[in-house]
């Protein structure tokens, strides 16, 4: 800051004038940071409509997470009910598959006759007279 010196008469104008001069400046200046305050309340403004937005956006994202989470639990569930009855049904199909085995090596088995009763000889005398062979 300048110094001021002050020598006569004009003394009382000279501090006057810088008086008026400095209070013109200050008043210069604090216009100035009123309109660099408003400029910044504008900014502070669009970025707390801009964070607001962010977070609606959040909300409904959020939202449509928790949907879809719900979603992804029933298909499990009926997944885990699909899978049970494909199981179920593979077991069956194992039996039936297993039983035509069995029934097809029992028919490729030869029959084993059953055993009848075999009329046995009758017991005679042996024979007298007759033809005899002679082995010679």
């Amino acid at each position: 800051m300048a110094d001021v010196i002050v020598s006569g008469d004009n003394a009382d104008e000279t501090v006057t004038d810088e008086s008026v001069r400095m209070a013109a400046v200050a008043e210069g200046a604090s216009a100035v940071n009123a309109g660099l305050a408003e400029e910044a309340a504008g900014d502070a403004k669009a970025a707390a409509d801009a964070a607001l937005s962010a977070a609606q956006v959040n909300i409904e994202s959020g939202e449509a997470v928790g949907a879809a989470a719900e979603t992804a639990q029933a298909a499990a569930a009926s997944a885990s009910v699909s899978a049970e009855m494909m199981h179920e049904a593979l077991c069956a199909q194992t039996a039936a598959i297993t039983a035509l085995t069995e029934e097809l090596r029992a028919a490729r088995q030869p029959a084993t006759p059953v055993p009848t009763e075999r009329k046995q000889k009758r017991d005679r005398p042996p024979q007298q007279g007759g033809n005899r062979l002679i082995r010679r």
